[in-house]
């Protein structure tokens, strides 16, 4: 008996220290629930019925403190959609920092608009003059990209200044780059109602640099004006072709500006021209050999004019290196000449008479490549935006 009583005792604390086991597990779990109810109503909620605004605030401690809206789906659906009939979807402010900072696989931010002269994402600096309504920024990707189907990629605007800026930092790149595969079409067009078009301009090389494969690299026309002014030198390496006369402006005694006109000629000539004097009948001239290098001395024309009486002159001989003069009939006069010496143009194709590949209108100029008409696009309107915080 003592032993079945002993058995007996054993058997109750043992059933004791299971109750007491079991209750302490039941403490923790209610403990930790207490824990997790207590955060759960700590936590900060946003609620709204229907009109009403939804403000996410709060002060966070720690400089890399993020108010997160996570959203885990298998589907395309947004992780965050907001819906407005009338004002802002989203209004973001940061005192110090970005407003709005988004991270995408595909797109970080992407913004559409249905509406006509809508808005996909619309940027903007609220009273300072230094900063960027939007900004794109890549690495070593394109920072900002434009497209559209049947319209205009990009538009840049502005009421005081430039409605598109563009620089570059790297050797032989671009500030503005622009191209089109279009016959019809132009890389960088400008114009101006009633100014400047285009303006190019550099502080220490060229304002204006244009290039063609196998084309014409610029083409000015007018269709009442002048095709182009050149105020200063101009430098041409190639040939000189104008279906108009080429001519001088020269200002004479009146005070006017007259026209003097180019003496033309089948193939191309230099000349040169100086005086010379015979004596006894017999006198000789050596050319400028700068001027004998650039002309084929194989065969050159002399034109001599006598300065004084006499029985006439005529060239006797010639050479490379000039002429000999004598007075005609055998003639003894002292005499001063002057003469004139033409002669090919030497280092170039001299063709009589060379043809050239250039069509011309009816009213005698030059006939340019079909040009296309740009007409200005209407502006997006602009949102206007209370400065300080949402609507």
């Amino acid at each position: 008996m003592v032993q079945g009583n002993q058995t007996d005792l054993g058997g109750s604390r043992g059933r004791f220290r299971s109750m007491l086991s079991r209750r302490g597990v039941m403490t923790a779990a209610i403990a930790s629930a207490a824990v997790a109810l207590s955060r759960m109503s700590s936590t900060p909620k946003v609620e709204a019925t229907a009109g009403d605004p939804i403000t996410i605030s709060g002060n966070v401690s720690t400089a890399g403190g993020t108010t997160v809206i996570n959203r885990v789906a298998a589907s395309n659906a947004a992780g965050v959609l907001v819906l407005n009939s009338f004002g802002d979807a989203i209004n973001a402010i940061s005192s110090t920092s970005i407003g709005v900072s988004a991270l995408g696989i595909a797109y970080g931010v992407l913004g559409a608009s249905s509406t006509v002269n809508g808005v996909g994402v619309y940027g903007q600096i609220n009273g300072q003059t230094v900063g960027q309504g939007v900004l794109g920024s890549s690495p070593g990707a394109i920072g900002v990209w434009g497209n559209s189907g049947s319209n205009i990629g990009v538009i840049g605007s502005s009421q005081g200044n430039h409605g598109i800026y563009g620089g570059a930092l790297a050797a032989g790149a671009s500030g503005v780059f622009g191209t089109s595969t279009s016959a019809a079409g132009a890389g960088v067009s400008g114009t101006n109602v009633s100014g400047i078009g285009v303006i190019a301009t550099s502080t220490s090389s060229a304002g204006l640099f244009a290039t063609s494969g196998s084309n014409t690299a610029v083409i000015g026309r007018s269709t009442t004006g002048k095709a182009a002014e050149f105020f200063g030198d101009v430098e041409i390496t190639g040939n000189f072709t104008a279906s108009g006369m080429k001519s001088a402006a020269v200002k004479v005694a009146d005070g006017s500006v007259r026209r003097m006109y180019c003496l033309e000629s089948p193939v191309s000539f230099f000349e040169d021209m100086g005086s010379g004097q015979v004596t006894g009948g017999h006198g000789s001239v050596t050319l400028d050999p700068m001027f004998l290098s650039t002309v084929s001395t194989d065969d050159y024309q002399v034109y001599l004019t006598p300065e004084g009486d006499c029985r006439g002159l005529f060239v006797e001989s010639k050479s490379p290196n000039g002429f000999t003069v004598s007075e005609l009939m055998g003639g003894t006069s002292t005499v001063k000449f002057s003469w004139r010496v033409v002669a090919k143009r030497t280092g170039i194709t001299n063709e009589r008479f060379a043809p050239v590949s250039m069509s011309l209108d009816p009213k005698g100029g030059p006939k340019p490549a079909a040009t296309r008409e740009f007409e200005i696009p209407a502006l997006p309107v602009s949102p206007t935006h209370t400065e300080g915080g949402p609507r």
